[in-house]
């Protein structure tokens, strides 16, 4: 009986399958691939928001600073989406304020490239409240090269399922290099446009110009 049940039990240990070490390494990574088993997510999130926050803050420079030249100008600023205006640091309402950046930049190159005039002395000093604002704008984004730098670095090594929740910072890491590229354009031809037309440059905007 003792022989039977020990024969019984043997033929039960080679059924069960066994786990290969490459099988064992699968069903260890899955956590990994769900986002879990990670002590980096909370970091992330972190540096997600820091790194929107600014180049929200960045964007809403440049588009106070579109309106006052647009003011300045006589230029009929574009409509502006409500999305594009709000403090939320979705994906989608990211990319509404830079449709509204390019909307009016593009509105203010042509009244540039049109040789409007400045008609009196409070437009000159609108003209230069916006050269200042937008200096503010591309120095924000400049600012940001490194933290994008880092915020690269981290995205590729996130999971399948934390880059469900970082789509904020993959917009912003994949767009801040044309938004640099776009307001330091618009703040050179609005330098050019000032001193063609006896507006003063205040100092700050003129700090600015060695970062472009």
């Amino acid at each position: 009986m003792k022989k039977r049940s020990f024969l019984s039990l043997c033929a039960i240990a080679v059924t069960v399958p066994s786990v290969s070490h490459a099988q064992l390494s699968n069903l260890l990574s899955i956590p990994k691939l769900l986002g879990g088993g990670s002590s980096n997510g909370a970091d992330l999130t972190t540096q997600q928001t820091s790194l929107v926050r600014n180049y929200v803050a960045a964007g809403k420079d440049v588009m106070q600073a579109n309106t006052h030249l647009a003011e300045a100008l006589g230029v009929q600023a574009a409509m502006v989406n409500a999305k594009a205006t709000s403090d939320s640091l979705s994906a989608s309402e990211i990319e509404e304020q830079d449709k509204a950046i390019s909307a009016n930049a593009a509105a203010i190159s042509e009244a540039l490239k049109s040789n409007a005039k400045l008609k009196d002395t409070e437009a000159k000093t609108t003209y230069a409240k916006g050269l200042l604002v937008l200096a503010q704008g591309v120095k924000k984004y400049v600012g940001m090269n490194k933290d994008v730098g880092g915020m690269s670095s981290s995205l590729s090594s996130a999971s399948p399922m934390q880059l469900m929740n970082l789509q904020p910072s993959v917009y912003v890491v994949k767009n801040l290099p044309a938004s640099i590229t776009n307001v330091s354009d618009a703040l050179r031809n609005a330098i050019n446009f000032a001193q063609s037309n006896g507006v003063e440059i205040p100092k700050d905007v003129a700090s600015v110009q060695s970062l472009i």
